[in-house]
């Protein structure tokens, strides 16, 4: 029997224990270690096999160590993993994991890796192809399940062709848009084939351009040629565009142009012809052609409706200077001008000009001094005016000639006034010509 003082001391023992435990509240959940789970996946060798974590924790799994073929080594440290096994045998897979205290648990369970599936899968044959005109180039994108591969490549292009690589190249001789039927057989390691058939549209390639063939014609009556382009281009070109150059300077871009020479003695000119085509192919044509002058008429004056034109022969190659020396006219746009092939517009609206004026005739390339050859004819044009409202009617204009070569002077009667007191009188406008020898170049 106990004494009353021990179960005295045991109880305030208990009393004390019950007070301390109630102080400060509920106590804390405490720590568990991680449970380590995995599933065991079905593997066949040399396929890669995964493995899943499951593990769990009261709290979080922090770390993972997987040893997935028995060696005591570490293969991941990841949640899932991934291994692939070289022999079809039994395998102990281990997975520790541990939680942010480093409790950790380790599970182990044994998988067995079967060995290769004796039923082959046969591969599966596809391409793509791409056509530049007639050359086309094919890219097998045929394919076969592990372990299996493709071993052979036959390809028949559909005009007879065929290849066993496996991207080849074909060029197709076709003269229209033509489709051919293109067959890849595949055949892998253990003789299984596929076959992939597509239709292939091929275009013809464009012929390389030919260029045009220049060539013209010209016909010339005096110093006035006319030219016709002879020029070819093969089917299906066909010429763009015709560059002339006439050999003085000149230039036209139509096909039959004509142009005017301004000589006065025989020349020969080079004139070229360049064709263009419509893919920019060219071709040149070049000719010398034989120009002359109009025929020399007799030395004087001869009127022609409103005009009076004055043949002056040149006996020596000259310049020609002309000088006003007298003037008695009031007509509008009375003139005196120089026809073709010096052109010069030399004395203009004459009338309102002083006596006393002069000027060269000017005249051909880059209008200088126009130069006369010996045995050639200057010609100077007078052009009647036109009368102010009111007054009367004109009569035929008329020129007198006087002199020779170096000189001479030409008396133009423009017409005014007819039958009035002293008309004609021939001092309408009153020119002095000389001809001088030409200055030698600088």
């Amino acid at each position: 029997m106990r004494s009353i003082g021990m179960l005295a001391a045991i109880s305030g023992m208990l009393v004390l224990a019950n007070a301390c435990s109630d102080e400060g509240g509920t106590r804390p959940i405490e720590n568990t270690a991680p449970v380590a789970n995995f599933a065991v996946p079905s593997c066949t060798i040399n396929v890669p096999c995964d493995f899943v974590s499951t593990s769990t924790d009261n709290a979080q799994v922090m770390a993972w160590t997987w040893d997935l073929d028995g060696d005591g080594h570490a293969d991941a440290i990841t949640a899932n993993a991934s291994f692939t096994y070289a022999a079809a045998r039994n395998f102990d897979v281990s997975l520790t994991v541990r939680d942010a205290e480093d409790l950790s648990q380790t599970k182990t369970s044994t998988i067995t890796i079967a060995p290769v599936d004796s039923a082959n899968t046969p591969p599966t044959a596809g391409f793509t192809v791409t056509c530049t005109a007639a050359d086309c180039g094919f890219t097998s994108t045929s394919a076969d399940a592990a372990p299996g591969t493709i071993t052979a490549y036959a390809w028949d292009f559909g005009d007879g062709a065929t290849s066993d690589v496996s991207n080849p190249t074909h060029t197709y001789t076709v003269t229209a848009p033509t489709d051919f039927t293109v067959t890849l057989t595949v055949s892998d390691n253990e003789s299984a084939t596929d076959v992939e058939t597509q239709t292939v549209s091929v275009t013809p390639a464009t012929p390389p351009n030919t260029p045009p063939t220049a060539g013209f014609t010209h016909t010339c009556s005096g110093a006035n040629c006319s030219f016709t382009s002879t020029s070819i281009d093969a089917a299906p070109g066909t010429i763009a565009t015709y560059a002339w150059t006439f050999g003085d300077g000149a230039t036209a871009a139509v096909i039959n142009p004509s142009h005017s020479y301004a000589v006065v003695n025989p020349r020969n000119f080079t004139v070229t012809l360049t064709v263009t085509d419509n893919e920019g192919a060219t071709d040149v044509e070049i000719q010398t052609i034989a120009v002359s002058p109009p025929p020399p008429g007799a030395e004087g004056c001869t009127t022609s409706g409103t005009r009076v034109d004055c043949l002056l022969d040149i006996a020596e190659q000259s310049i020609i200077k002309l000088k006003l020396i007298g003037l008695s006219c009031t007509l509008n746009k009375e003139r005196v001008v120089i026809p073709p092939p010096s052109a010069d517009q030399v004395f203009l609206d004459v009338c309102s000009r002083a006596v006393g004026d002069s000027t060269k005739i000017f005249g051909g390339i880059g209008d200088r001094a126009f130069v006369y050859e010996a045995g050639s004819q200057a010609t100077i044009r007078f052009v009647q005016g036109i009368p102010t409202p009111g007054e009367p009617a004109l009569g035929a204009p008329a020129a007198q000639l006087t002199g020779s070569f170096p000189s001479w002077t030409i008396n133009f009667e423009d017409g005014a006034h007819p039958g009035e007191l002293g008309e004609p009188d021939f001092t309408d406008v009153v020119l002095q010509v000389e001809a001088v020898p030409p200055q030698p170049p600088r």
